[in-house]
C-alpha cells in the first residue's frame, strides 16, 4: 500500500518537473552584468548577497514581466519571488510600482537581510491594448458576478424573521402610557415622607 503511494508521488513529482521546465524561460549570462532571458537583454543592476540564480530565475519568470522597466527578485525560505517597477517618473502603474519605491517594498514585504537581486529590463515592451468592445463586455460580466457574490455574502440571514424596533419601542411606550392613565385615580401605595 505505501509502495503504491510512493510510485503515485513519484509520478505526480515527475509530472510537475516536466511542466516546469516546459514553462521555463531560458536564460542566458552573457556577463556579470548582462543576461538574457527568451532573447530579451537586461543587465543585473544590484546583485545584494549573491541572490542571482540563473536557474530559479528561468522556473519562475513569467511574460508578464516584459512590460517593466526593472524586475526585482528578492529570496524567502528558499523561494524566489519576482516583482516588477517601472521606470523613475513613467505615468505608467500607481506610485508604489516606481523603483524610487524600491526600499519601502524591500523593508515592508522581504526578509529582513534577505539576499536580492535587481535586472534592467534594456527592451520594455508594452503590452498590446485590448479593443474597446471587447474590453467593455468583459468588465459587465465581471462587475455583474462580484456584484452577485457581493449580494448573496450580504443576504446570508435574509430567510429569518425581522423585527422592526421602532414599532416595539412605540408599543411598550403606549402600554406604559396606558398603564399610568389607568392607575392615577387609584393608587395602590403612598409615598412617605421623612
Amino acid at each position: 500500500m505505501n509502495s503504491e503511494r510512493k510510485e503515485r508521488r513519484e509520478v505526480q513529482l515527475a509530472k510537475k518537473a516536466e511542466t516546469i521546465e516546459a514553462a521555463a524561460s531560458e536564460v542566458l549570462v552573457i556577463n556579470e552584468t548582462r543576461i538574457k532571458i527568451d532573447g530579451r537583454p537586461y543587465d543585473l543592476v544590484e546583485n545584494y548577497h549573491e541572490g542571482f540564480n540563473a536557474e530559479r530565475l528561468g522556473e519562475r519568470f513569467s511574460q508578464i514581466l516584459t512590460k517593466y522597466d526593472y524586475i526585482v527578485g528578492d529570496w524567502g525560505y528558499d523561494q524566489l519571488r519576482l516583482r516588477g517597477f517601472y521606470e523613475i517618473g513613467s505615468k505608467k502603474g500607481s506610485p508604489y510600482q516606481s523603483i524610487e519605491r524600491l526600499d519601502d517594498y524591500l523593508y515592508e514585504y522581504c526578509n529582513f537581510g534577505c539576499s536580492y537581486f535587481i535586472l534592467h529590463n534594456l527592451e520594455v515592451q508594452t503590452p498590446e491594448p485590448i479593443p474597446a468592445n471587447i474590453r467593455k463586455k468583459s468588465s459587465k460580466r465581471k462587475s455583474q458576478s462580484i456584484s452577485k457574490k457581493h449580494n448573496s455574502k450580504n443576504n446570508v440571514f435574509t430567510n429569518e424573521k425581522r423585527y422592526n424596533i421602532r414599532s416595539q419601542k412605540n408599543k411598550k411606550n403606549a402600554h406604559l402610557k396606558s398603564v399610568s392613565k389607568k392607575n392615577t385615580k387609584h393608587r395602590h401605595f403612598t409615598i412617605r415622607q421623612k
